[in-house]
């Protein structure tokens, strides 16, 4: 297996964790949000399906720059809003990490080193690009798996 199995195994993965534990909620659930301000389950999966391979941060690894700006941000946050079955998510993010992976595996091993110029601070590799959708299907898996919990808690224990 060379790095990008990996890479692509690591975000399958992550694609079935993110979205077994979606369907876990109450689909009522979904648009909850434990305080004020706080992202819904929803308005996470609405992300995960529309960054990958094209979405929000395609550019950065097809052109290796992403340019982004408030006004991108706020359209992008509007447009995403309007997705809310999570059918319709998962498909999304399916067909969209399918892009990604004809990437992934279009990659010559010595570009994955390559610099991507991103809006946010620190130094990016090409590698860092494609791990991300990974880490990032983690880290909203384990959000909602914590709205998961208090969505439990809530419940009545009978003795």
């Amino acid at each position: 297996m060379n790095a990008h199995d990996v890479l692509i195994r690591q975000i399958e993965r992550g694609i079935d964790s993110l979205f077994r534990a979606a369907r876990a909620l109450p689909a009522d659930r979904l648009t909850w949000s434990p305080v004020p301000g706080a992202r819904s389950a929803l308005d996470q999966l609405q992300e995960i399906a529309t960054i990958g391979g094209r979405g929000v941060f395609a550019d950065a690894h097809l052109k290796r720059k992403m340019e982004w700006d408030p006004e991108k941000m706020a359209q992008w946050k509007s447009e995403r809003a309007k997705i809310t079955d999570l059918n319709e998510l998962e498909r999304m993010t399916r067909e969209s990490c399918a892009d990604l992976f004809e990437a992934i595996r279009n990659t010559e091993s010595g570009d994955l080193s390559a610099t991507v110029e991103m809006p946010f601070p620190g130094d990016f590799t090409l590698a860092d690009i494609y791990s991300y959708y990974s880490w990032n299907m983690g880290y909203h898996e384990g959000q909602i798996n914590y709205i998961a919990s208090l969505v439990e808690a809530e419940q009545p224990t009978h003795a």
